[in-house]
């Protein structure tokens, strides 16, 4: 004869155990329910882990790329609306330069012209973008170019007053600037001036922009050069253009001196538009580049998505069943413990 032994004790343990399994597989199920992976990745695929962890860098590297090369988008697209301005300035400018050369009045208007110019150059070569200076070169954090009209007169001021006042002999606005010959003018334009504009003077006076260009990676095998700076010929061009047009007397020069500024300043401006117009066809083709290079990571990094998911999500009405099942096991199991506590002696006997 086999006796067998019933206890509370034993019956509600076993309830126990199936009530955490169940709560553990519950709360399982609705992380996968809301979030449509598997719960434990690691455990669900074991050997297949190291292919997602792989995918998952890929997708990764890939999605940087294509995020940065918006970054980089943006940049190229507010310098070249900056270019644009310059070289539509530089344009209105020649056409004045043209006008004034043979007239009996003009000089004050090109002179207020070619300050105003030499302001907006200096503003727009120190514009930025997302906290960093377009024009800066690798030197991003520090503003490229010195304002030539601040107080007291800034470096590039002091280094244009004392050539021409080391030339001529007297200051700009000396009532003997009137007397200056064209030859005299011509020599000065042809040998003094652009040294102020050239290096080691334009670097010491002008621009603290670094001649070496923001470079940037816009796909897995390519890195190009996605910026220009204040350095470049063009820029020196199109200042000196200016200056000689504000700063050399221009309103107390006889007709022949003057007309020996508007000619060089022509020279320079001409020269100043056509390396403009290079640099925006330049910066344009990157911009292109830039464009196709991100679509196609942005087919690829859709394509690795595609492959983690496979390997990591689970099916969603696979899942929310799951839930559901699961609920009411738990359920059923509460319910089965408070009627095992319930229970007594007298109720076996009964």
């Amino acid at each position: 004869m086999k006796t067998s032994f019933i206890s509370n004790y034993s019956l509600s343990g076993t309830l126990r155990n199936a009530v955490a399994k169940a709560r553990d597989s519950l709360a399982d199920a609705t992380t996968e329910s809301t979030t449509l992976r598997h719960a434990d990745i690691g455990l669900t695929l074991g050997g297949s882990t190291g292919k997602t962890v792989g995918l998952r860098d890929q997708y990764d590297r890939l999605n940087g790329i294509v995020d940065t090369n918006g970054l980089v988008a943006s940049r190229l697209e507010v310098t070249q609306k900056a270019l644009d301005g310059m070289r539509e300035t530089a344009e209105q400018f020649l056409a004045t330069l043209i006008s004034v050369r043979d007239g009996d009045k003009g000089a004050e208007v090109l002179k207020s012209e070619a300050k105003n110019n030499l302001q907006a150059l200096t503003a727009s070569l120190n514009a930025s973008s997302s906290g960093q200076f377009l024009f800066a070169g690798i030197n991003t954090q520090q503003r490229p170019v010195t304002d030539y009209f601040t107080t007291p007169a800034p470096g590039n001021k002091a280094a244009i007053d004392a050539a021409f006042a080391g030339y001529f002999g007297f200051a700009q606005n000396a009532p003997a600037v009137a007397n200056i010959t064209q030859a005299d003018m011509t020599t000065f334009l042809q040998t003094v001036l652009p040294a102020e504009f050239a290096s080691p003077a334009w670097n010491t006076n002008w621009s603290s922009a670094i001649d070496q260009n923001m470079t940037g990676r816009i796909s897995l095998s390519e890195v190009v050069e996605v910026s220009t700076n204040a350095n470049t010929q063009t820029m020196r061009d199109l200042a000196m253009a200016y200056t000689m047009a504000y700063d050399l007397g221009t309103q107390t020069l006889n007709t022949n001196a003057f007309r020996a500024v508007v000619d060089a300043s022509i020279e320079s401006v001409n020269k100043a538009i056509l390396g403009l117009t290079a640099t925006q066809a330049q910066l344009g083709a990157i911009e292109e580049r830039v464009k196709v290079s991100s679509e196609r990571l942005t087919i690829q990094r859709d394509i690795v998505a595609k492959q983690i998911q496979a390997f990591e999500n689970v099916d969603p009405y696979e899942a929310n069943v799951r839930v559901t099942d699961l609920t009411t096991q738990l359920d059923t199991a509460y319910a089965l413990t408070v009627r095992i506590q319930q229970l007594n002696i007298l109720k076996y006997m009964s």
